[in-house]
């Protein structure tokens, strides 16, 4: 099947906003060529087709009418869930070919939508035993890292590791945005993600923040409620804001990035690394960082840890805050041209038109053997 004039339904765990990670990058991607649905979690009014992106990119809101559906059998619950796709279907008004799930939590019997192709692609480890009911009904499984795809081991569906993605606009030339930098003669660290993600290394962070009081932090991403999460960690928040060398930039749109990554010096990634390996297995962020050639000093990445000439990673976090010192003491060898190239060659390796390609030829070869 090409991934050319289709009708494709996209489920995503995360609700369309400003915040944009790979379900909503795809869904970009996919519809330069093809007639897109996004559809959000559920809402509080009835099925509706809501914002509009493009021609092409719809965003397509419901009401959820049985709550709590996923404690019940699976057999009971296939009855209730076909009623609801019914009606999302009557919204969209189009026969769909393609769905592609990322959220095993909702429709887990993806023939509910009649569509020709059904595609589970998870890029988050889900630990839910439902997760087994949306593994049989797909015909094709993408996982963003090999930890993920090694939970589906025990299927004979075809299977495909789909890496992260980088949006083209972080290869196009960029204005630089200079005015939120508030001490343009000190080292400036990117960090971009939802400060409310349950897996940040509170402890480290702080302590890197602490000890190199002569460098500013920026964070970029929502630290208020936002479409990624619900506010979690403020206890961390707060401590951000008391901080002299932290500022927080809040949310801002994925095609602003690159230029305010052309503002910062190098990049830090402080998740929990090792204790949570398959869950951090494959950070989307990280092309995002590569495409400047920019230093990068980061927490254990699995899918990364034959790139450590171009990623300052370490094995342990708690040699994290002396990696990090390490680094900015020698950013001169970490900013070798030779470096900063092979950087921006693996994003440039790794963008999402390069992914649908991988899809697209991996979908037609299925075709021809079936």
């Amino acid at each position: 099947m090409s991934l050319r004039n289709k009708n494709v339904l996209i489920i995503s765990p995360e609700n369309w906003g400003i915040n944009h990670v790979s379900k909503h990058h795809y869904a970009l991607e996919l519809a330069k060529n093809n007639y897109v649905y996004y559809l959000n979690l559920p809402q509080k009014r009835d099925s509706n087709v809501g914002q509009v992106i493009s021609e092409s990119l719809h965003i397509v809101n419901y009401k959820s009418m049985f709550p709590g559906i996923n404690y019940i059998p699976f057999s009971v619950r296939k009855v209730f869930q076909r009623i609801q796709a019914d009606q999302i279907q009557k919204t969209i008004q189009k026969k769909l070919d393609i769905v592609w799930s990322f959220d095993p939590y909702r429709f887990q019997y993806l023939p509910l939508f009649r569509s020709t192709l059904n595609i589970y692609h998870p890029v988050d480890i889900h630990d839910t035993p439902i997760e087994k009911n949306i593994v049989n009904s797909c015909h094709v499984i993408f996982g963003s890292s090999d930890k993920i795809l090694e939970r589906f081991s025990y299927t004979n569906k075809p299977v495909l590791k789909v890496g992260h993605g980088l949006a083209d606009h972080f290869l196009n030339p960029i204005i630089p945005i200079k005015s939120f930098i508030r001490r343009s003669k000190r080292l400036r660290v990117g960090l971009v993600g939802n400060l409310h993600y349950s897996y940040i290394d509170n402890n480290t962070l702080m302590k890197i923040i602490t000890i190199n009081s002569h460098i500013d932090f920026y964070f970029i991403g929502p630290y208020e409620m936002s479409n990624l999460s619900r506010m979690r960690n403020n206890r961390l928040i707060s401590l951000l804001r008391s901080m002299p060398n932290t500022f927080l930039l809040g949310s801002k749109s994925s095609k602003v990035l690159p230029s305010y990554f052309s503002g910062f010096d190098l990049f830090l990634i402080c998740y929990t690394g090792k204790k949570n390996i398959s869950e951090l297995a494959n950070p989307h962020k990280i092309l995002e960082y590569l495409s400047t050639g920019k230093p990068i000093v980061s927490h254990y990445i699995d899918e990364y840890k034959s790139h450590r000439n171009i990623i300052c990673m370490v094995d342990d976090n708690k040699d994290l805050v002396d990696l990090f010192s390490h680094v900015i003491n020698n950013l001169s060898k970490y900013n070798s041209p030779d470096i900063v190239k092979k950087r921006k060659t693996i994003a440039k390796n790794n963008t999402y038109k390069k992914q649908i390609e991988k899809i697209d030829i991996f979908l037609s070869n299925i075709s021809n053997e079936s």
